[in-house]
């Protein structure tokens, strides 16, 4: 059988109890990826990702809804390091070839200048395959906050709502003409009405309003002594529709889901812990063990909670602080950023 190829199992209903039992002592050796329940697919996640449990269980029950035939269109929200692309990239490690991560930022109109269309979006993909039982693409559409945010030309026409005018064909499922990758020129045909879609943004700008309404005046008779914090509640479609989304793309999205704000604490757990997060994937990537001291990591942690930059934010200062040792020492095998 071909690679990535794999054959849909009996669909199990949510409510039965068949369902609930999870099969986490199975010898996942021997097992298709294709064939893990909603609750392995959490645990896989979180074995990478801290304090998003809730978030974690709620994107493994779309991917697995898909995996047998039901296609979704979800959101997820949160600020900037919090775990959205994080779990992209996962999923794409767990699920070879079926997860194709797309920023959208700055996606144009058919008509307007700029290289990356809506229809660009799918090169490159592998279509849905009936016969071989291939599933079709999980489509991942990071920063759509910004693509949402109003842009208006010259005519004054909104441009973002058109461009969220074509993604509704592609919802709905629509046949997009693309280029052929490795081919000399030539075009084929994806259509992506199987394909489910996940739209991901940090929604920075309506958060952080939010928590200025909800805080009240600064000064003056009402005021209130301690301000709300930017995302101090979850995000609504409400919210998602005022930052900019149209109605009929709102209306389509069947799931949102809300990551939490990573704690200074959380950050200070996330430095010291050696099996997940950016100190376990830099000893993997220089091949040597770092050590990072309590003191030192509350100070990178205050930094990064501070910035907003979050676990981008400490991978950058991590990095940095291993480039100034190794520059000391290209042979140590262990460094200590203390």
């Amino acid at each position: 059988m071909a690679e990535n190829v794999h054959v849909v199992s009996r669909y199990i209903p949510w409510y039965s109890d068949e369902y609930r039992i999870s099969s986490r002592a199975a010898d996942r050796s021997r097992k298709s990826c294709y064939e893990m329940t909603p609750f392995e697919i959490q645990d896989e996640l979180l074995k990478s990702i801290i304090d998003q449990d809730e978030a974690c269980k709620k994107v493994a029950m779309m991917v697995y809804q898909h995996l047998h035939g039901h296609r979704f269109v979800g959101m997820l929200a949160g600020p900037t390091g919090s775990g959205k692309s994080f779990i992209a990239d996962k999923l794409s490690d767990m699920f070879p070839g079926l997860i194709y991560i797309r920023d959208i930022s700055n996606v144009t109109c058919d008509g307007w200048s700029g290289g990356k269309k809506v229809s660009s979006l799918f090169e490159g993909t592998v279509p849905f395959d009936e016969e071989s039982n291939r599933p079709a693409p999980i489509m991942f559409l990071d920063e759509c906050d910004k693509m949402f945010a109003p842009k208006t030309s010259s005519a004054r026409e909104n441009v973002s709502e058109q461009v969220q005018g074509e993604f509704l064909t592609v919802i709905h499922g629509g046949s997009f003409r693309v280029k052929d990758e490795g081919s000399d020129g030539r075009y084929r045909v994806v259509n992506t009405g199987e394909m489910s879609f996940l739209f991901a943004g940090a929604f920075e700008k309506k958060a952080d309003l939010i928590a200025a309404q909800d805080g009240g005046p600064v000064m003056g008779f009402g005021s209130k002594l301690v301000r709300s914090k930017s995302y101090s509640r979850e995000l609504t479609m409400e919210d998602i529709h005022e930052a900019g989304c149209i109605n009929e793309l709102c209306g389509r999205i069947q799931r949102l889901v809300n990551l939490n704000p990573i704690s200074e604490d959380t950050y200070v757990r996330i430095l010291e812990d050696h099996d997940k997060g950016p100190v376990h994937d830099l000893e993997k990537e220089f091949g040597l063990r770092l050590e990072v001291t309590h003191e030192r990591a509350k100070e990178i942690a205050h930094k990064a909670y501070s910035s907003g930059l979050g676990i981008r934010g400490i991978r950058n200062t991590l990095r940095a602080k291993i480039d100034d040792l190794m520059w000391e020492d290209l042979s140590a095998r262990s460094l200590q950023i203390a």
